[in-house]
């Protein structure tokens, strides 16, 4: 054997197996594989999410067994004061609507089938079906239904929880509430509880000697709000005809008789409303016709009085009858015929004096006056007009015989000049004095007509308008005559659209048994319960226990795990294959260590953890004899100057060592050396222990040693205190310029190892990364640590070992 530590060493850090010594290095190309080897980061967690879960499972199996098996316990004691359920159930026909020509007249649908169901459940239905079934009433201990027959409650009444007790003479009762107050008392025959608002009087036959009933009371809205919740109505289609009601409880009996009672209660109720409505309809319409009727004679009476107060005034022309083209005068045809009379008068009246005023100057005036219409239409004028008109004749057929001298001739020319200057002046000034009338006339006739015709449209608009709203109220008056005899007819002829189609029936099996069910909720809730607690408490965990809290939390690259294994304390040897782990690890840990030096350069680094009882002495010695089974000369220095005992671990003696050469100038290095069972293991003791140790940790002579040892060395290994135990561990890092933190599974507190890692970040030191400690390598968040089993090194007997003979194994304080 190259190197083991002394049989029967503990840890005195709280390690719960031996402190082992590690032999032949790992090959590089385990390095890489999915052991130990490899080093991991925090892009690359060592377990999932499902597997940290699992592991809190499995740590906290006792916590979810143990509330499983109280909540099913639970529920299986809870199922012995289950009562049977017992459900009942009936259907009700509702009738749908027909067509207007389906068959006798009756009225229209009430409600819709979704109002239907709505309806069924109103307070109109259900309040009655309370205070029927006294379903507000809910009887205790001690007594049956039976004793409650026949109660009831006054308009005011106090609810709330009673007990009835009857004396052992069987004389008297008492009647107290919750709070044990007395409310009413008297004799068994008398009524009980008129004082609390109780209808009651059961008689000294119900109430027995020393009888103590209790009873609870509620309002009859709050019993049938409870009614109204438990009642089950369905409508299988919107369309269809059958409603189902279901209700469940634990007196079969009673719920079929509630059922029933609910669907008469129903069909009362539509019943009722539909009459209601038909009454009320029939009402309404009556009321509307007088109304209408009332206002169609006042539109009568408007329109007959105005026809009556125009019917002297001017309209617009009127057919006379259908068919014809002729039509009567019309005041406007009139006015427009004055108007243009007036104008002919007047042009008449103008011309006549036109041609007065040139007959003064001798001119023919015969032809003149006979173009004017109205000199045409003067006889008198006319026959004037032919008398000088022949007298010209006759004087134009003397002279064709005599001269103007002759007699004849000259009375005829007197005629004439007696007709042209006296007789037709005379005339044609009567005719345009006349004519003057008759204009005169015309204007105040075509003013007055002007004055009626703008009447007109005035007296057509207020007569059509009266006439629309006659024709208004008459449709309208005809239309409510019609329907308010509908809705007679209707009322007379009117059936419910719904009854009862099945009567509910008294169940006589329960519809299922809820134990089974509820014991199995129960152990589900409970189980949920468990499971979730577990989970809960795993987040809430503080310390370390998963890879990734390590890499994603701390931020630390992850150099390797330690598997815990059975030791001295446990009373078992450890297994072979577990401490071949155990080998595997700490080859890994070196590997991964020795990779993270430059080639050629030795390797110096302080050890510690966060806080004590982490492991760190012990990955410290097992790691320092890695380095050493691999053949590195290997120097292992106890830096743990206040509690160190590392001396213990290997067997040697404490002083002189650390302090004692760091305090005396004159000691020589050989002096606090130390061999170990390996010869290429030195151990350096942490010598005598000072209350200025930590001074003497960060002196000069520090790195000086540091140095010399560096060059002595290849691998130099420092045990610190904790980082939680003062400034040793930071100085030593300063020193060393690299650390190597040990995290121990359920034992390392995250958030003190969080904060003592940001003081390192200040520091002039490289954080190697972490060794996980004591992990159970086969919980699933470590199941990617472990070593396949069957691999372990092994030495050969002595026939069969070849001649490049391979160092040795491990042998551990187990042997």
């Amino acid at each position: 054997m190259t190197g083991s530590l002394p049989p029967g060493q503990a840890n005195l850090e709280g390690d719960p197996y031996p402190t082992t010594a590690v032999a032949q290095a790992l090959p590089s190309s385990l390095a890489s594989d999915g052991g130990f080897g490899g080093q991991l980061t925090a892009e690359e967690p060592a377990a999932n999410q499902f597997g940290r879960i699992l592991a809190a499972l499995r740590r906290f199996a006792w916590l979810i067994a143990l509330v499983t098996i109280a909540g099913t316990a639970a529920g299986i004691l809870a199922t012995r004061y289950l009562e049977p359920e017992y459900v009942a159930g009936g259907s009700i026909y509702i009738e749908k609507g027909r067509g207007p020509n389906a068959g006798p007249i009756r009225a229209p649908e009430l409600l819709s089938s979704f109002n239907w169901v709505e309806l069924i459940k109103t307070y109109a239905v259900l309040d009655p079906v309370v205070r029927e079934m006294t379903l507000y009433l809910r009887p205790g201990k001690g007594a049956s239904r039976a004793l409650y027959e026949g109660f009831g409650l006054s308009e005011r009444f106090y609810p709330g929880e009673y007990t009835l007790t009857v004396d052992a003479q069987g004389a008297r009762y008492t009647l107290t509430n919750k709070a044990g107050l007395e409310l009413s008392s008297g004799a068994v025959a008398d009524s009980v509880g008129r004082e609390a608002g109780f209808l009651w009087a059961p008689g000294p036959q119900r109430l027995p000697a020393g009888l103590e009933a209790s009873f609870a009371l509620l309002t009859p809205r709050d019993a049938a709000a409870e009614l109204r919740g438990a009642l089950i109505v369905r409508l299988p289609d919107e369309n269809g005809s059958f409603m189902q009601i279901e209700l469940a409880g634990p007196d079969p009996e009673r719920i079929a008789t509630t059922i029933n009672a609910v669907q008469d209660r129903f069909v009362t109720v539509a019943a009722d409303l539909k009459k209601q409505q038909l009454r009320e309809l029939s009402s309404l319409l009556s009321n509307q016709v007088n109304q209408q009727e009332a206002k169609l004679r006042q539109s009568e009476q408007a329109l007959e009085s105005f026809k009556v107060a125009t019917i002297t005034q001017p309209k617009e022309e009127v057919a006379i009858a259908s068919g014809t083209q002729m039509t009567q005068n019309s005041a406007y045809g009139r006015y427009f015929e004055q108007r243009v009379e007036l104008e002919t008068v007047r042009n008449d009246r103008r011309a006549i004096e036109d041609v007065l005023a040139r007959s003064v100057d001798g001119g023919n005036t015969i032809d003149a006056f006979q173009t004017i219409p109205a000199v045409r239409g003067a006889p008198d004028f006319t026959r004037v007009l032919s008398e000088l008109s022949q007298a010209e004749s006759e004087v134009r057929a003397l002279r064709t015989k005599y001269t103007d001298e002759y007699k004849g001739v000259k009375d005829l020319q007197d005629r004439i000049s007696t007709i042209r200057q006296t007789t037709i002046p005379t005339y044609a000034l009567a005719l345009v004095k006349q004519m003057r009338i008759r204009e005169s006339d015309l204007s105040g006739r075509i003013s007055t007509a002007g004055q009626e015709l703008r009447g007109i449209p005035i007296r057509s608009i207020t007569e059509g308008r009266l006439q629309r709203e006659y024709d208004m109220a008459k449709g309208l008056f005809v239309n409510l005559q019609n329907r308010y005899e509908e809705a007679k007819l209707a009322e007379i002829s009117a059936i419910p659209d719904v009854r009862v189609h099945d009567a509910a029936v008294t169940p006589t099996r329960p519809t299922r048994d809820q134990a089974p069910r509820i014991i199995l909720m129960a152990f589900a809730a409970s189980l949920a319960l468990g499971l979730g607690l577990a989970v809960l408490l795993d987040r809430m965990d503080k310390r370390f226990r998963y890879p990734e809290q390590a890499s994603h939390e701390l931020g630390l690259s992850i150099l390797g795990a330690v598997p815990r294994v059975p030791g001295p304390r446990s009373g078992r040897p450890a297994p072979s294959e577990e401490m071949a782990q155990v080998v595997e690890a700490f080859r890994s840990i070196r590997l991964n260590l020795a990779h993270s030096f430059e080639p050629g350069s030795p390797i110096c680094m302080t050890i510690s953890s966060p806080s004590p009882g982490d492991g760190k002495s012990l990955i410290s010695s097992n790691l320092a004899l890695s380095f050493a089974e691999a053949g590195y000369h290997t120097v292992l220095i106890d830096g743990d100057t206040r509690r160190g005992n590392l001396h213990r671990t290997f067997g040697v003696d404490r002083r002189p060592g650390l302090l004692d050469y760091l305090g005396t100038s004159g000691l020589p290095l050989e002096r606090i050396f130390r061999p170990t069972s390996h010869k290429k293991l030195t151990l350096i003791p942490c010598g005598v222990r000072l209350q200025h140790g930590p001074e003497l940790l960060g002196s000069a002579r520090m790195p000086e040693l540091i140095a010399l040892l560096k060059n002595q060395f290849e691998v130099v290994l420092v045990d610190s205190p904790p980082l939680g135990a003062g400034i040793d561990p930071f100085v030593l890092g300063t020193h060393t310029g690299n650390i190597l933190i040990v995290l121990r599974s359920g034992e390392t507190d995250r958030q003190m190892a969080e904060v003592k890692l940001r003081i390192l970040d200040r520091l002039p030191v490289r954080t190697l990364g972490a060794v996980l400690n004591h992990i159970d390598a086969s919980a699933s968040a470590y199941k990617y640590y472990s070593y396949s089993y069957g691999y372990a090194a092994e030495d050969e007997s002595d026939s069969e070992k070849p001649e490049a003979q391979l160092t040795t194994g491990i042998r551990t304080a187990t042997k």
